[in-house]
């Protein structure tokens, strides 16, 4: 059932970006005339080029981000539990909690598998060098 939502989740991410292409691609130019506050293209492609901005930074930070809303959601456990005496808010923190960090640990795993599929260097990833034999250099150094 959780592959289910991805594949939906996909399409809908795929479906979204092709709205966004076609309106992009099929923007029709308004006469100043007809509108005082028409903008040009140019300022509609700066507003969704700050927005995939925006949005590229909230992907980059996304794992720290759900980090700490699962750690505020124990926290709030802890409290419903101790505090304020209300097991149905507990429970449900609790179980927030839970998710986000099972989802944070899904994260972090899937970057540092990807960091290694995609050949990704950084400085503090050892670099991988491909087993080429030493054949394989030589003949290439013969006909170069």
């Amino acid at each position: 059932m959780g592959g289910v939502n991805k594949i939906e989740n996909g399409y809908l991410f795929m479906l979204k970006l092709f709205v966004v292409q076609y309106r992009l691609t099929h923007m029709v130019e308004k006469d100043s005339s007809s509108s005082d506050n028409a903008m040009p293209s140019t300022a509609k492609l700066e507003g969704v080029i700050v927005i995939l901005t925006f949005l590229i930074k909230i992907g980059k930070y996304l794992p720290w981000i759900v980090l700490a809303f699962a750690a505020a959601s124990m926290i709030l456990a802890v409290f419903y539990f101790t505090w304020w005496n209300n097991l149905a808010g507990g429970i449900v923190n609790l179980v927030l909690a839970t998710a986000g960090f099972i989802f944070f640990g899904q994260l972090v795993r899937r970057r540092r598998i990807h960091r290694h599929n995609y050949r990704y260097t950084r400085k503090d990833l050892p670099h991988r060098e491909t087993n080429v034999p030493e054949e394989g250099k030589v003949r290439a150094a013969e006909v170069g």
